[in-house]
């Protein structure tokens, strides 16, 4: 059996893949067949905006219970894994792509061959569209997600995301509790007297006002569901800009955000991995798996 490093790191799908063949697009499974994902696609419709606004994906367990909140409820622009910056600069011009209340779209324009972004048949790849209230095309993006087995009851996720800007430059801004790639978990621990979602971070955390947190590559979130904990790891990909500021809410919305101007030509490569785990995960486990991540 090979040790767990060598199961982890970003990229690592990225390699032959035995994993069953599925007719289900929008399913995203581990080589053993395990659903860690599922991608939720809606076509645009201006008289149901918020709705269909933004795709993301769903988030499960390893053993199928849903761990993410879909349309409505505490915060409904909050869906699943999400991108998004709500003090997005163009044109001298603001935009705000978390809430997209402005007209502001994530377009899906359909799958992207893994194989044209170096990828194995292993990753799903969705061709999305950042459109300002008139349609046209602010960044242009391939989001690509890949599930592994790690066993211990766990799943990684690897979550890639190349932005380019489709004309004039970019700036991509906003606040820690508004900005960057973020996990919002079920719409139960949102309801009045729910028990809050517990957060274990590194020894080198540094926390400020707000549930905004620094310096730290990794926070986890432990789920308290009726059946069961389920902890969810997230990691910051090494090569992503920095610093990546944190923030974290207690009922299930946690991730990093980051600064940065991305000009035409350029593409920004940015890189998360996820790790699912049944259970209430310790310290000490976080940084392992984390550690295994950046390799």
């Amino acid at each position: 059996m090979r040790p767990l490093l060598l199961l982890l790191g970003l990229g690592a799908c990225a390699v032959a893949d035995p994993r069953p063949a599925t007719t289900d697009p929008d399913a995203v499974t581990t080589p053993s067949g395990v659903l860690a994902a599922r991608l939720v696609r809606p076509a645009y419709d201006p008289a149901h905006h918020g709705d269909t606004c933004k795709p993301y994906h769903h988030v499960f367990a390893p053993d199928g219970r849903l761990l993410t909140k879909g349309l409505g409820g505490h915060y409904e622009h909050h869906r699943g894994l999400f991108l998004g910056w709500n003090q997005l600069r163009w044109r001298g011009r603001g935009f705000d792509f978390w809430h997209c209340r402005q007209g502001e779209t994530q377009r899906f324009r359909g799958f992207v061959a893994p194989g044209e972004l170096g990828l194995d048949d292993g990753w799903q790849v969705a061709a999305i569209d950042w459109c300002d209230g008139g349609g046209e095309v602010v960044l242009a993006e391939r989001r690509a997600l890949c599930a592994r087995d790690l066993g211990d009851n766990a799943v990684a996720l690897d979550l890639r995301s190349d932005l380019r800007a489709a004309s004039d430059p970019v700036w991509l801004d906003g606040d820690p509790q508004h900005a960057g790639q973020q996990f919002r978990a079920l719409q139960a621990f949102g309801e009045p007297g729910a028990t809050p979602v517990r957060y274990v971070r590194p020894a080198g955390a540094a926390g400020q006002a707000n549930d905004v947190w620094t310096g730290c590559r990794w926070i986890a979130a432990v789920l308290p569901l009726p059946d069961g904990d389920v902890t969810v790891l997230r990691v910051e990909g090494s090569g992503n800009p920095g610093p990546a500021t944190w923030s974290t809410r207690g009922y299930g919305r946690f991730g990093a955000t980051f600064t940065v101007e991305l000009r035409p030509g350029e593409v920004l490569r940015c890189q998360w991995t996820y790790v699912v785990a049944a259970g209430a995960r310790d310290a000490a486990w976080c940084e392992r798996l984390a550690a295994a991540a950046t390799r």
